[in-house]
């Protein structure tokens, strides 16, 4: 019968073989290993069986056991003897703490999850893997990282939805302030070298020349009248109109520009047309697409909208680092618990979740990097299965912020020799890729959706829920005028 570890570890010849020669120890009559593990894929997937013993698949399940087809692929890391069952352990007993966690510290100072459960010496050691901590340090010891992970948050895609306002997307708002100064500049240059020696300047010629410099920035040309001709077209119009004398009519009445002024507005007129062309172009491209919503880029677009609520596990190297953070955004997001905008639950439930919460509802999760390519991998090929309602899709994205990075260790009991001896195979698995492998087999379509677009391509005919923003700014740009009309009528003296 195999005895229990802590009873094997009692043995001098066994701790001096495993203090001294830790890299090819192995158990002579080997030992039962109490492992504490919970669910957590792709790392570790805890299965139970028809008798009710639990079992560790997935890469860490593949630590502790190598299977033949790894042997079989990877034969340098077979000479060197990589996994676990190479120190001669012949069983393992599967333990899961009760409230499914990592572990964090309480306020009497005792521990719980899985770093409570070795800690206490319930179990042997602990596969998590684990984000290293200064207090976990102190109460259990670290193995070398397996992986080194980010954290990020997974928010649903909006439905693609068309912008009326589109038609200003072309140009950037930089663009467009730099074309309103441009104007203002052309037209001040405009008027300094175009104005006629001896000629009058007034404002009513000043706004001609800033009206000629609109003019052509729409493409529209600009026309230059000689004082003469000039003359007679205001007397037509004077005598046609007794109503309209003494009005200004801007385009009617203008001096001509002289060379100066025509090259600056030649000029003008050269920088316009690229501007204008451009943006047409641009234009066209623009309303054949439809932008699909994702909002949630940042930590800080998070905290911002307070109608998304955020899910994320409890009692891990997380929750336990914010909690003692005293400002910064990783702090704000620790405090959205008092206001009800956190939601803690196990990793187990986050694909039902997905369907629910997350895609019915406005809730974010809050996970490892490798976490939420799982998840979003998991949705895309469920979706993919001929007859389901949306066909195949990646309805879900990650935000461009990663934060909070970390190591993935196991943990074994404080000052035990068979952490020594498990760095040495965790060395040569990293070394060689093993578990990187690992990681991706659990993972089919990893990367399918990670660089899904924002938006899609569309054939239809264009409707008013496509241009009404053209015809708001059209009514506004009228109504401004028949203001200006009214207040220009109201001010001029009526002869009978």
């Amino acid at each position: 019968m195999v005895r229990p570890l802590a009873e094997v570890l009692t043995e001098p010849e066994v701790v001096r073989g495993l203090t001294q020669d830790s890299a090819f120890f192995r158990f002579p009559k080997g030992a039962l290993v109490t492992v504490a593990a919970v669910h957590w894929r792709p790392h570790t997937v805890v299965t139970t069986d028809a008798d009710g013993r639990r079992k560790v698949m997935g890469p860490m399940g593949n630590v502790l056991t190598m299977k033949r087809d790894w042997i079989l692929s990877v034969p340098v890391v077979w000479r060197v003897g990589v996994t676990l069952s190479f120190l001669c352990v012949y069983r393992y007993n599967v333990v899961s703490p009760a409230d499914g966690s990592w572990g964090s510290q309480g306020p009497n100072g005792t521990w719980s999850g899985m770093v409570g459960q070795v800690n206490r010496q319930e179990a042997d050691i602990a596969l998590g893997p684990f984000g290293v901590s200064y207090d976990r340090a102190q109460v259990v010891d670290f193995t070398e990282s397996l992986f080194f992970d980010a954290r990020g948050l997974l928010s649903s895609k909006g439905v693609p939805e068309i912008d009326p306002w589109g038609f200003l997307y072309p140009l950037t708002w930089l663009v467009w302030a730099a074309v309103a100064a441009a104007v203002g500049v052309v037209g001040v240059a405009t008027a300094v070298l175009g104005r006629q020696r001896g000629g009058v300047v007034s404002v009513e010629w000043l706004g001609g020349v800033l009206f000629q410099d609109v003019r052509v920035f729409f493409n529209q040309g600009w026309s230059v009248l000689s004082p003469e001709r000039e003359r007679k077209k205001k007397h037509k119009i004077m005598n046609d109109g007794p109503a309209l004398r003494g009005v200004n009519i801007i385009g009617i009445r203008r001096a001509e520009f002289g060379r100066g002024g025509v090259a600056v507005l030649g000029s003008w007129m050269v920088v316009a047309a690229v501007i204008f062309w451009s943006y047409t172009s641009a234009l066209t491209s623009l309303l054949a697409v439809r932008l699909i919503p994702q909002p949630i880029q940042t930590l800080r677009d998070l905290l911002d909208d307070r109608s998304v609520t955020l899910v994320m596990p409890p009692k891990n190297i997380m929750t336990d680092t914010m909690s003692k953070m005293k400002s910064g955004e990783l702090r704000e997001v620790y405090d959205l618990s008092s206001v009800g905008r956190i939601k803690y639950e196990s990793t187990s439930v986050y694909h039902k979740m997905l369907e629910t919460a997350v895609r019915q509802d406005k809730y974010s999760i809050l996970e490892t990097i490798l976490t939420l390519d799982l998840l979003i991998a998991g949705d895309f090929l469920r979706t993919s299965k001929s007859g389901y309602r949306r066909g195949k899709r990646c309805d879900f994205y990650k935000a461009r912020q990663t934060f909070f990075t970390t190591a993935h260790c196991m943990i074994g009991q404080k000052s035990s020799p068979l952490v020594p001896a498990i760095d040495q195979r965790v060395r040569v698995m990293v070394e060689s890729g093993l578990y990187v492998h690992w990681l991706k087999k659990e993972i089919p379509a990893i990367t399918t959706c990670r660089l899904s677009p924002s938006t899609v391509l569309v054939t239809e005919q264009l409707s008013l829920a496509n241009l009404w923003g053209l015809f708001v700014l059209l009514g506004a740009g009228l109504l401004l005028a028949a203001s200006v009309f009214a207040v220009e009528m109201s001010l001029i003296p009526r002869t009978l």
